[in-house]
């Protein structure tokens, strides 16, 4: 996770050095912002952890969010924003820069003396929750969480979620997953992978209830069912050359569609090495916001897998499988074969599974 933090004062100058300093001991990466005449000390030693702010708040804001015409800028920058200072210059500030909670970033307001981190915005899917207990724990502060789930102790099911890097198929399901647990409502629980840890209360494992949570990488019908999908699947391509991203998606969808998986699930494209400035590869990757991976033929070659050999692949590229071997090599260590390899019009799909575990992962960690 990536940090900024800003301050409107000297005091609040002392507090963002602290918060800096305890976040990147903690391994997280934190940048600094204010203004240089809170930071005349460090100007003279040379020696400044502050990027120097020329700009007001709420144009600064505006760059983190992506929202300047600045080219060089584009998407968000950081995960979580930390205002030192009044709420009210927090929420003035990314007030008009925000779009939805599940892709907003994380954000903090700390007072300047350092006593209360509150979670302002995104506390469950951002991590703004999680966020303000690590800045509370650096500062000193309480920790202010008000979101209803936390409040009560029930486990929110995106915050779970997303600790777990799992994405949530539906906003309006993971509602009433939550509104069923704060009226003491049993949530159903399913998983197509084991647990690395207990699972949270107030959900029933494998009993269906009037809501149910089920951790897949496959699609349902159940209008009841709410799916978290964990990204661990590699798409395996060969294509011939100059095939269109158009094509290729066609193809990789079709296949998808087919076994009844969904595409959420995919955490990148993989193929021959002979193909990494392929230009529909690289677009279908970059629409897809997922890295493109690739081998060269005798790593291709290395792998010990059943796969289904062509030999005019073979006088091409070196190996007689590009896209089976492609997807094992892409999905690591102790991957499968989930989709085999699949033929269409000038291009072949196989998907490869990872080894996969529900396990904690903290997302600001």
């Amino acid at each position: 996770m990536r940090l900024a933090v800003i301050c409107f004062s000297r005091m609040g100058a002392a507090l963002c050095r602290k918060l800096i300093k305890g976040f990147r001991e903690l391994g997280i990466e934190c940048d600094g912002y204010g203004k240089s005449r809170f930071f005349d000390e460090e100007q003279e030693k040379g020696d400044l952890p502050i990027r120097l702010l020329k700009e007001s708040a709420g144009e600064w804001t505006r760059r983190q969010f992506g929202h300047s015409d600045d080219s060089t800028y584009n998407g968000l920058i950081y995960d979580g924003l930390i205002y030192i200072g009044a709420a009210g210059i927090a929420v003035r500030a990314v007030g008009p820069c925000l779009k939805d909670k599940m892709t907003d970033p994380a954000v903090v307001v700390v007072d300047e003396a350092g006593r209360y981190a509150i979670s302002l915005l995104s506390g469950h899917v951002g991590g703004a929750n999680r966020l303000a207990e690590l800045t509370a724990q650096i500062a000193g502060a309480v920790p202010v969480i008000t979101t209803a789930t936390d409040v009560r102790g029930i486990t929110a099911v995106d915050a779970w979620a997303a600790d777990r890097g799992l994405k949530i198929t539906s906003r309006h399901l993971a509602k009433q997953v939550s509104a069923a647990l704060l009226e003491g409502k049993p949530v159903g629980f399913y998983s197509d992978f084991s647990l690395a840890e207990p699972m949270p209360d107030g959900y029933v494992w494998g009993k269906h209830q009037d809501i149910n949570v089920w951790i897949t990488t496959r699609e349902t019908a159940d209008k009841q069912m709410l799916r978290l999908v964990p990204p661990i699947l590699t798409v395996g391509i060969g294509c011939r050359k100059g095939v269109p991203a158009s094509r290729i998606e066609e193809e990789v969808e079709f296949v998808f569609r087919e076994a009844g998986q969904d595409k959420q699930a995919v955490s990148r494209i993989a193929s021959i090495d002979l193909k990494k400035r392929e230009p529909g590869l690289c677009e279908l990757a970059e629409r897809w916001k997922v890295p493109l991976s690739t081998f060269s033929a005798a790593e291709l070659e290395n792998v010990q897998a059943p796969v289904q050999e062509s030999a005019f692949v073979r006088r091409v590229t070196g190996t007689g499988n590009v896209c089976e071997r492609a997807a094992l090599l892409g999905a690591g260590d102790g991957s499968y074969l989930l989709i085999r390899k699949h033929v269409g019009d000038s291009v072949t799909v196989a998907v490869a599974a990872e080894n996969y575990q529900v396990g904690k992962e903290q997302k600001i960690q």
